[in-house]
């Protein structure tokens, strides 16, 4: 009811973009894994905005141990969503600091239909979480919605790869790295 005792009647959304936020299990020793396996990427940085392994085709050559470290969380992620079969197609490590940045952009061509994005070394108190952008905009006010999920060391994320994000200029010269991953979906 309202001040003039008048019902609210609740509205629903037409559409909704999903999205999966867990906490890496065996954290401690997916990190060392992790951390291992950055250590063997070629880190080129083409735009000197980031420092990302994503140039170096070789790294794609890790997607097998991607999916081995990532096994637990991508058989969630298989439940929940309710798709068949997988195939990890992409995968690479980003290192930002001091005012790094990554632009606006998308992982959806071909056929990637999901993208991941885990945080290795995060610090809520000095970094920057990924920005999501809305693929529509506010009904009423026409903006462009934003969404910045709550992360902490050993959060996986998956969203939909059509989705457009971003990471904000880090305000920290403390290192943020994370993985990323593009999957293809049956």
């Amino acid at each position: 009811m309202n001040q003039n005792n008048e019902e609210i009647v609740p509205f629903s959304s037409m559409f909704v973009v999903p999205y999966l936020q867990l906490d890496v299990e065996d954290w401690d020793n997916k990190k060392k894994e992790l951390l291992e396996l950055m250590g063997k990427c070629n880190f080129r940085n083409p735009n000197s905005i980031l420092e990302s392994s994503f140039y170096d085709e070789s790294s794609n050559n890790h997607n097998d141990i991607v999916e081995s470290i990532f096994k637990e969380e991508l058989s969630k992620a298989k439940r929940s969503f309710g798709f068949n079969r997988y195939s990890i197609v992409c995968s690479w490590f980003q290192e930002q600091r001091e005012n790094m940045f990554h632009v606006m952009h998308d992982h959806g061509a071909n056929k990637i239909s999901m993208s991941c994005v885990c945080y290795i070394e995060y610090d809520p108190s000095e970094h920057l979480p990924t920005r999501f952008i809305s693929p529509f905009v506010d009904s009423f006010t026409f903006s462009h919605l934003n969404f910045m999920p709550q992360v902490d060391e050993g959060t996986i994320i998956f969203f939909p790869a059509n989705v457009l994000h971003q990471t904000l200029p880090s305000p920290s010269n403390k290192p943020r790295k994370i993985i990323s991953f593009n999957m293809e979906l049956e």
